[in-house]
């Protein structure tokens, strides 16, 4: 009977695609019908979620430049599956960049981790390194197995709204963590989204911390997230995105944390009876390039990359904000998961239990990175006192 509920909330959510002038998702390495536009300019890629909004044909930035562009394809990688929003970050990037350069430019999406093994962390130092990955959306929380300072982002109920995320990301907030990504040779495009991440498992509703009591919880690996969890007296043990579905199907571990969008994408309401929407902690995501890849380009070529890496992450934030309403409206109405509203959840128990998480960090920030206090407090303050 799940799996039956399941299925219709896929068909039901590709119906939504569709019937907004977009298609289908094409399965990874599987090319699917370009837009009309997009055959009429010589140019051939892989369909991406479409809308009036977003089409690439019209979108895609006009370049002025007389060199020619090289003949190019990056490879873009991202941990979540095909049908992801991630992932049609890369397709919708693909289309752009082939559009203003006449097919020169190519993507290729590789969803899932799949040139690292489902490897998140090895993921990002392929970006880094540059050889098998130019491009990439990654989450902060990955990021943080690098540097502390990314993981400033998810402070348990540093963010209370999608708008209080904006303005923190257009601000000081967002250039910070830019300026830290560019140290490790990146070229940051924008900041993307991820989302609240909501708590699912197959035991019970979860309503105030007391209910982790008994939960074995998947989380990724992340050193603030153990210590949040800790904090919650839940037991908690990381496991690579790539192997949390057969863990939770076999009873390995009881539930696991994520954005909507992730949660469909890797089907985890398949296996999952509940999901609590308790909004505690967010997870953003950063659109890189590898610096090395990106200066192979002259500055009129770059100004093309940037305009059509920011209309992709525009892009991505946009249909992630979208799917998650229709996705939670589908579990409700069709039972995937019982689903237990932020009304129904006592938050103050979690923030009370997690009351430490700050000071926590803000001494992982003076101990591993040699700020001094008083700037450990000034870069933290830029994204929980607004």
């Amino acid at each position: 009977m799940k799996k039956a509920l399941s299925v219709l909330l896929t068909m039901a959510v590709v119906t939504t695609m569709t019937a907004c002038g977009g298609s289908a998702p094409a399965a990874s390495g599987q090319e699917a019908a370009a837009p009309a536009a997009a055959a009429s300019a010589g140019v051939d890629y892989q369909d991406y979620e479409a809308s009036d909004r977003f089409v690439a044909s019209k979108e895609a930035a006009v370049y002025s430049g007389s060199d020619e562009w090289p003949e190019t394809t990056w490879n873009f990688d991202c941990s979540t599956g095909d049908t992801s929003t991630w992932a049609q970050a890369g397709y919708y990037f693909n289309a752009l960049m082939q559009e203003s350069t006449g097919g020169k430019v190519k993507v290729a999406v590789y969803a899932g981790e799949q040139l690292t093994n489902g490897d998140q962390v090895a993921g990002i130092q392929a970006l880094m390194d540059g050889n098998t990955l130019q491009v990439s959306l990654h989450s902060n929380l990955i990021y943080a197995n690098f540097d502390p300072r990314f993981n400033v982002v998810s402070l348990p109920y540093a963010f209370s709204s999608y708008e209080d995320v904006d303005k923190v990301m257009a601000g000081e907030g967002g250039d910070n963590l830019k300026s830290v990504l560019s140290e490790y040779g990146l070229k940051c495009e924008g900041i993307a989204e991820n989302g609240f991440r909501q708590i699912t498992n197959s035991k019970k509703p979860i309503t105030s911390v007391s209910d982790l009591s008994d939960i074995k919880m998947r989380i990724c690996s992340n050193d603030l997230c153990a210590e949040v969890y800790k904090e919650w007296g839940c037991d908690a043990s990381v496991m690579n995105w790539a192997e949390t579905y057969t863990a939770l199907q076999q009873g390995t571990v009881d539930g696991e944390e994520n954005p909507e969008t992730a949660i469909a994408s890797a089907s985890v309401q398949d296996v999952q009876d509940y999901i609590s929407l308790w909004n505690a902690y967010y997870d953003c995501l950063f659109f890189c390039i590898n610096q090395g890849a990106y200066d192979k380009f002259t500055d009129e070529q770059k100004a093309v990359i940037d305009a059509n890496a920011a209309k992709a992450v525009e892009y991505q934030k946009t249909i992630n904000r979208d799917n998650v309403e229709a996705l939670v409206k589908e579990w409700t109405e069709s039972g995937a998961m019982e689903v237990t509203t932020l009304d129904k959840i006592d938050s103050d128990s979690f923030k009370n239990a997690a009351s430490g998480a700050v000071d926590w960090y803000t001494e992982q920030l003076v101990s591993q990175k040699g700020m001094s206090e008083d700037d450990a407090k000034a870069y933290v303050s830029a994204f929980i006192s607004k």
